[in-house]
């Protein structure tokens, strides 16, 4: 028994030795294989190791059923055939499965085998069905699609073996951020939604796309729907820009961009304007040919579609224009002089840019604020003065104002010194400025003592006064030649007009040789003058006597008396004031006892002569140029034929060689004679 148990076992364990010694094994064994619908599909199926007349069998659905044998197929799978090297008896071992126009119950689980095949292997073959249809893609809550709302889109396949799998695309770039997951709703339909929470302008446009994929890019193309999102939002406008500044008269195009959805109208206003120039409706363009200064101003460009907000832009339009001056003076004004009230002018001018404004005086490069003020007027003042204004963009504009002042003289220049030397000339100007002009320009001249003279020309020695009036101002001048010491005092010019005087005053100096020089000359002049009166006393008197003793009957010698020619001056003494004076020379159609006949003292009456001492010269037949007293008496009508000579008007006519000082002395002589005063 246990013998024959022994035996069992060995003869199973050599059976398996040598079934696996000469079993078969797969060269190539079946592969899972997917095919589409109405296709061709191959199961490959190779061993090695086949015994001969082994059968190879390949069993498939449903459930597993022999289809072959060898290379026969059952009847009942017409559309299958083998192929291959693996005939019956045929060591090649290749027994592939083909399955013509695939059906979709040839979908199933595939076995390639033989007897000695100890682990056969099984292979499914898929059928691949497409969808009936691409995805759709459906709407919800949404319609119109406005900027700001949600957005939900549901993309549903239908049909299809297998089910494909769905998914969003944005372009090309996989959405999944608000994608739910997939539901399948039965066997034959799949769904996938995409949940948008909040629209902007930038989802307008884009296209979202659905994709159906089963898998199998080299059997099936993906199938996918799009739509293009409309999404409505409000306009937007851009202004490329914002500033223009341009010339008057040049043309401006003045430009704005909208974007929305729907597309925006565009209209154009100007903000303030006190006109419009043609349509509102411009588009995205205004453009104004020729610009004028009414035109400046704020422009706006308006978006609107429908949907609110409605958007603007703005663009300042500045338009460039020459200055020019307004009228806000007089082109001539007229001022009194020295006014104490403080006198401006302002100028106001208009310009883009704003230009500068000031004032200058006419043909000077002398700028002056504006306004123009004058704390003080006078006639350096007076003149043509232009307003200017200018700006960097535009030549100047220029008007003018003529300030035109009117009042009293003005007499150039303050008080002023002269110095001179005896015998050389000197030279007064005297300049008025004066409107209207003045009426008289007198010179006078004030002594030491404080007396005043008036000065005309011809009334002293070596005085000339001119005179020269011309469009600004009248000159008077004053030449004094030859000027001695006694030239020396104040000169004062005084211009006067209907508005009041103005006075300006000169002093001269006149200087000599020094003192010594002068106290010898005089001493010496002092004794040969002495010398020469005593001399002549002698002679006089030497021959009065002689006449004296004569008797009536005896004449003394008839004779005109001699005239005795002395320098540098002819002499008198006159006995009566023991004094000194300067005898003029004789003039024989006047009576020898009218002395002074042009001496400038002639005003001052004569001296007076007792009865004895005319009484002697009326018998004395040989009278002397020079006067004497005498005892006895004058005839009284001789006497008064005296007076009456004397206050006759030709004794009264002043010298006309003589200078100031003589003058004045003459003058307060013949004053004080007459007892009348100067002014």
């Amino acid at each position: 028994m246990f013998a024959n148990r022994r035996y069992a076992i060995l003869l199973v364990l050599a059976l398996y030795v040598e079934m696996n010694v000469h079993a078969a094994s797969y060269r190539s064994k079946p592969q899972p294989t997917s095919v589409l619908l109405g296709g061709s599909a191959t199961l490959s199926c190779g061993f090695d190791g086949l015994k001969e007349n082994e059968a190879v069998h390949w069993l498939g659905p449903p459930n597993l059923h022999y289809i072959s044998e060898g290379t026969s197929v059952s009847g009942k799978y017409p559309r299958m055939f083998i192929t291959g090297k693996g005939n019956s008896g045929d060591t090649t071992g290749v027994y592939n499965l083909n399955i013509r126009d695939v059906r979709p119950e040839d979908e199933g689980v595939y076995r390639c085998s033989t007897f000695s095949l100890k682990d056969p292997e099984d292979v499914k073959l898929t059928v691949i069905v497409p969808p009936r249809r691409p995805p759709i893609i459906i709407e919800k809550f949404a319609s119109p699609r406005v900027a700001g709302q949600s957005l939900q889109l549901t993309c549903r396949s239908e049909g299809g073996r297998p089910l494909p799998s769905l998914a969003w695309y944005n372009g090309t770039t996989r959405h999944s951020r608000f994608a739910h997951a997939a539901d399948s709703l039965d066997d034959d339909m799949i769904e996938y939604d995409m949940y948008v929470p909040y629209l902007t302008k930038w989802d307008n446009g884009i296209n979202m796309t659905c994709v159906a994929d089963q898998g199998l890019p080299s059997l099936v193309i993906p199938q996918r729907t799009s739509i293009t999102m409309n999404v409505l939002y409000p306009p937007k406008v851009y202004v490329p820009q914002t500033y223009f500044r341009v010339r008057e008269g040049e043309p401006v195009n003045l430009t704005c961009t909208a974007e929305g959805n729907p597309v925006p109208a565009v209209t154009w206003k100007r903000l303030g304007g006190a006109h419009w120039r043609g349509n509102n409706d411009r588009g995205h363009s205004d453009i104004i040919k020729a610009v004028s200064r009414s035109d400046v101003g704020t422009y706006q460009c308006k978006a609107d579609n429908g949907i609110p907000p409605s958007d603007v832009g703005s663009i300042r339009l500045d338009i460039l224009y020459p200055p020019s001056i307004q009228k806000t003076f007089d082109e001539k004004v007229n001022v009194l002089y020295d006014s104490e009230e403080e006198f401006f002018l302002e100028c106001k001018a208009d310009g883009n840019p704003t230009p500068r404004v000031r004032w200058r005086r006419k043909n000077t490069d002398l700028y002056f604020n504006n306004p123009l003020r004058f704390s003080r007027l006078d006639y350096q003042t007076e003149g043509t003065y232009e307003c200017v204004a200018d700006s960097l963009a535009f030549t100047e504009s220029v008007k003018e104002a003529v300030i035109d002042v009117i009042g009293r003289p003005d007499i150039r220049g303050d008080p002023e010194t002269a110095h001179a030397t005896q015998g050389s000339s000197v030279t007064l100007l005297c300049e008025v400025t004066s409107d209207p002009p003045p009426d008289s320009i007198i010179w006078s001249w004030r002594n030491s003592e404080g007396r005043e003279i008036t000065l005309t020309g011809g009334s002293v020695d070596g005085l000339t006064i001119k005179g020269k009036t011309t469009d600004d101002f009248t000159e008077s001048l004053m030449i004094l030649d030859h000027v001695s010491s006694a030239s020396s005092g104040d000169y004062i010019c005084k211009a006067t007009n209907m508005f009041g005087s103005d006075t300006r005053e000169f002093r001269v100096i006149v200087t000599g040789p020094p003192v010594i020089m002068i106290a010898v000359v005089t001493g010496v002049l002092v004794v040969s003058i002495l010398l020469t009166l005593v001399a002549i006393i002698f002679i006089v008197r030497r021959k009065d006597l002689i006449c004296g003793k004569r008797e009536k009957g005896k004449d003394c010698k008839d004779g005109q008396p001699k005239q005795v020619n002395l320098e540098p001056s002819d002499i008198n003494l006159d006995v009566l004031e023991t004094t000194t004076k300067p005898l003029p020379p004789p003039r024989m159609a006047k009576d020898p006892y009218a002395i002074g006949i042009s001496y400038p003292r002639l005003a001052v009456p004569a001296h007076s002569y007792s009865t004895p001492d005319r009484g002697n010269r009326s018998e004395c037949k040989h009278q002397s140029p020079h006067r004497h007293r005498h005892k006895g008496s004058r005839p009284q009508e001789e006497i008064e034929k005296i007076e009456r000579e004397y206050r006759a008007p030709r004794w009264q006519l002043l010298s006309e060689r003589k200078d100031v000082h003589q003058y004045d002395d003459a003058m307060v002589e013949f004053e004080d004679y007459h007892g009348v005063g100067r002014y």
